[in-house]
């Protein structure tokens, strides 16, 4: 038992160097992972409503949302809040694993969750704004906490499970998938069938889940982007199940798994021949099922090839099947498994792969960024406040990845930049109503007066119109997915 912990403890160490890393660089490449989509348009109405932004109620988001807001309130710099917004996302994750595993002496759920971090993570690290990943932190807190032995749950420990549950289960309609797996499996796994048949405490909980989970559906069934999804869903018949297996969103994922998370194999086999040697026949049987139907739901729901441009996207609807195939892992392999320097070098191998994926995902990034800073600088250099950028879809996909989001990506760059006013561009096709704005500007999905937003940090002008550009060579921007495919 001796060797099993202080195996466990090597493990957890691992995992919390990958998590201190992942932190330091959150910081280095704040620039690449807030002036992208979401995370600007998230920021930009956190500082100009002066409260949280939620979507879909995933209130679950508060806790990333915090240092944001609190930094605006204070005055602090632009640069100061964006540079928050990044690392305060891995802040959370981290403050969560040291409790879970230092207050709440649950290191392999730690370590779980730190491998749901990097299994199926790339591109996706450059995503901050993915509400599933809170709602995962929140979730492993609930285990962690409920499967604590040290001490009677007294009702204040009830009262704060309820609340990681609903928290976990409130940011986003996937979460029901992990959850419902870890809580049957777990379960399972810690208590003998009769024993659980009777422990009330399980079934008082499984209530609990079951109607925090239908009102999550509910939420998301009436939502305007979640009820787009759940369509796919309601939609659902015997034949499109079938073709989800050959479906061009499976092959995409299928020839990921070999050259990208390919690590993620050798981990499920070794998990799998550990349940089969100490016959835990019904685990096996778990991670089979919730394994492939969660495959088939994902397939399901996007059925289309993607290319680069998507695989940020992708890998966090992704990324909780990682802590479905990992778990028989991690929670059996330090049985089987007495040799620290194995252990040590087992994990230390799995991490580092999956880092340098991570790391590799910077220049792909960065290059983005490039690109977003090249366009900004040059029309400041011209004294163009406001512009609108008239380019191909797919030549404008591959300069920027994803481009509805350019409008205050560049407010947030040039307002680093210490500009005044600010610039804004925003990317459009050829169809697009062009017409003249001088108190307002073009946002990502509408046009908004200028006293919407915070005059403190964005001080955008009042009187200059857009000017319209034709293409993106005039900017010299660079092909991103030519050179980095």
């Amino acid at each position: 038992m001796n060797d099993k912990l202080k195996n466990i403890g090597i493990a957890y160490n691992i995992s919390l160097i990958s998590l201190l890393l992942l932190t330091l660089l959150s910081l280095v490449a704040y620039k690449e992972r807030t002036m992208f989509v979401d995370s600007s348009f998230f920021i930009l109405n956190i500082l100009s409503k002066k409260t949280f932004f939620f979507t879909e109620f995933r209130l679950g988001a508060f806790i990333t949302q915090i240092g944001v807001l609190g930094a605006g309130y204070l005055g602090m710099s632009l640069k100061s809040i964006l540079m928050i917004f990044s690392v305060g996302f891995y802040l959370f994750y981290l403050v969560a694993v040291l409790i879970i595993g230092l207050r709440w002496k649950q290191k392999q759920f730690a370590i779980l969750l730190c491998l749901y971090l990097i299994l199926f993570i790339s591109d996706g690290y450059f995503c901050t704004v993915g509400e599933i990943f809170q709602g995962i932190t929140w979730m492993f807190l609930f285990f962690a906490m409920y499967f604590n032995q040290q001490k009677p749950h007294r009702w204040f420990s009830h009262v704060l499970l309820c609340s990681f549950a609903f928290l976990g289960l409130v940011c986003h309609m996937i979460m029901l998938f992990p959850f419902a797996f870890l809580w049957l499996y777990l379960n399972v796994d810690n208590s003998p069938l009769k024993a659980l048949w009777k422990d009330k405490k399980f079934w008082i909980y499984s209530v609990v889940l079951l109607g925090l989970g239908f009102m999550r559906y509910q939420i998301s069934n009436s939502g305007w982007y979640d009820s787009m999804k759940l369509s796919h869903v309601h939609d659902m018949s015997v034949h499109s199940l079938f073709n989800a297996f050959t479906s061009g969103h499976a092959v995409t994922f299928a020839k990921l798994l070999l050259h990208n998370y390919w690590v993620i194999i050798p981990i499920l086999l070794a998990g799998f021949v550990l349940l089969i040697k100490d016959r835990k026949f019904i685990q096996l049987g778990l991670v089979l099922l919730f394994g492939l139907a969660y495959f088939v739901l994902v397939c399901v729901v996007y059925p289309d090839a993607y290319d680069r441009n998507m695989l940020f996207y992708y890998e966090n609807e992704w990324a909780p099947l990682a802590i479905i195939l990992a778990t028989p892992f991690v929670l059996q392999i330090f049985e089987a498994l007495r040799n620290k320097k194995l252990v040590l070098g087992i994990f230390s191998i799995i991490v580092a792969i999956r880092l340098f994926y991570i790391f590799d995902s910077y220049q792909f990034y960065h290059h983005r960024f490039e690109n977003l800073d090249a366009i900004t600088t040059r029309l400041h250099d011209q004294g163009i406040n406001k512009a609108l950028i008239v380019a191909d879809e797919q030549v404008a996909n591959n300069d920027f990845v994803m481009t509805w989001g350019t409008p205050t990506e560049s407010m947030l760059l040039s307002g680093v930049k210490k500009y005044d006013p600010l610039v804004t561009f925003k990317i459009v096709d050829k169809n697009f109503e062009i017409r003249p704005i001088a108190d307002s500007f073009h946002a990502c999905f509408n046009v908004l007066p200028n006293v919407f937003l915070n005059k403190h940090y964005f001080n955008l002008d009042s009187t200059q119109e857009y000017k319209v550009f034709e293409g993106l060579e005039q900017f010299s921007t660079k092909s991103n997915l030519e050179h980095y495919k």
